[in-house]
């Protein structure tokens, strides 16, 4: 049997309306990626880098690709997510404000059947490491679509608004930023 994103998304909104949520929505993403079959398969092929599959208020649920070509911007989500790794390697670049400008950190590789949780307070810019996409599934505990958040200019560190067009224009090739 194929991976099936509908029972993936009830059994992640049950878990997101769950007393103690972030702790039960990582432990259902723990037990969709134990199963083997969905780490041999892999997810649903989709047309787009990044899918919503479900949000309301609790939660939002997506279905993430990455080029391991491209840096995705530096930018926060205000929220805590969890990040689920089903094929290929997930970069996840971590920074914190320092000033007026943003600090590499850490890089944090996410291998197919790991979980990354991010706080809420993070700022990150993710790609894929190796030759290959990574796919992934990211829970965010909230309403991420509708959160006002930045993104972080690579040169200075400023926040520029998050939008579509902003996202965009700043991406990078991934060779512009070879020690990342």
């Amino acid at each position: 049997m194929n991976f099936n994103y509908t029972n993936f998304v009830s059994k992640i909104r049950k878990a997101a309306s769950s007393k103690n949520a972030s702790k039960t929505v990582f432990d259902e993403l723990r037990a969709t990626l134990n199963d083997q079959r969905l780490l041999n398969e892999g997810l649903p092929i989709q047309d787009e880098d990044e899918i919503l599959l479900f949000e309301d208020d609790t939660v939002s649920i997506w279905s993430c690709m990455f080029d391991p070509q491209f840096i995705m911007p530096a930018h926060e989500h205000k929220m805590e997510v969890h990040i689920g790794a089903v094929t290929g390697f997930e970069k996840n670049i971590m920074f914190e404000k320092n000033g007026n400008s943003l600090e590499h950190t850490e890089t944090k590789i996410v291998s197919p059947g790991e979980i990354l949780s991010i706080h809420e307070d993070a700022i990150h810019a993710v790609s894929a490491r190796g030759e290959k996409h990574s796919h992934a599934l990211h829970v965010y505990m909230g309403p991420l679509t509708k959160v006002k958040r930045d993104l972080f200019e690579w040169e200075t560190g400023q926040a520029v608004t998050f939008s579509e067009e902003n996202f965009e224009s700043m991406k990078r090739s991934s060779k512009d930023y070879p020690s990342l």
